[in-house]
């Protein structure tokens, strides 16, 4: 659970988020220190009763959005009426966090039915794969040595856009550049144009390309 949490918390613009469960007990939680237990709990609780009230009338619940003037609350519905609350900055990536969430979600979900198992899960994987070294390119070789700073401000881009998947997919995705054109700063634009079909969202796509525009003044 913690994990799964955490990849939320490294969004940019993320304060911190927690999940309620079904009988509204903290079943996980990555927030500040700021936030002590019975305050994350008095938190879930108020959005446990509004959404309760909403039920009453027969509101479907999708989701709610509470903006402060210095916060805002994105709260998600998880399986069997769990909840994934998270406080963020009021100008968070909205677009990114809820796509976040969304791959995370059925994961979470699991992770609450069955914690004993997820936590196996984990440590399986985690003793099937050899850490590796960070590349950001297929070969070093290939690339130039003015290239590469430059391919890593692409990659946090990137990240900004699709979060922590973004260092695999900017992995695989120079492979591709690399078999189609000579990796240079001239031929950057092809790689920005895979990168934008991985992103898959109009607002992020544009976001993207005006951090590329400023990679490569």
């Amino acid at each position: 659970m913690d994990s799964l949490l955490q990849e939320i918390t490294v969004l940019p613009g993320v304060l911190g988020c927690f999940v309620l469960n079904s009988k509204q007990k903290i079943a996980g939680s990555k927030m500040p220190p700021i936030f002590k237990e019975n305050s994350i709990q008095t938190i879930g609780n108020l959005i446990a009763r509004t959404i309760q009230i909403g039920n009453m009338a027969q509101l479907e619940f999708k989701g709610i959005e509470i903006k402060y003037n210095e916060s805002l609350l994105l709260v998600t519905p998880l399986a069997q009426n769990a909840l994934l609350i998270i406080i963020c900055e009021p100008g968070a990536n909205k677009s990114l966090i809820t796509m976040t969430t969304g791959m995370l979600a059925q994961d979470i979900s699991e992770a609450l039915a069955n914690p004993m198992a997820h936590q196996a899960a984990i440590q399986q994987q985690k003793s099937a794969t050899t850490p590796q070294p960070p590349k950001v390119a297929v070969d070093e070789a290939e690339i130039d040595a003015d290239l590469a700073p430059i391919l890593e401000q692409v990659k946090d881009a990137l990240a900004m856009a699709i979060g922590p998947i973004a260092a695999p997919v900017m992995k695989d995705t120079i492979e591709i550049w690399a078999k189609q054109d000579a990796p240079s700063i001239t031929t950057l634009p092809a790689l920005a144009e895979l990168l934008c079909k991985e992103i898959n969202d109009d607002d992020l796509e544009r976001e993207f390309m005006t951090e590329i525009k400023n990679i490569t003044k």
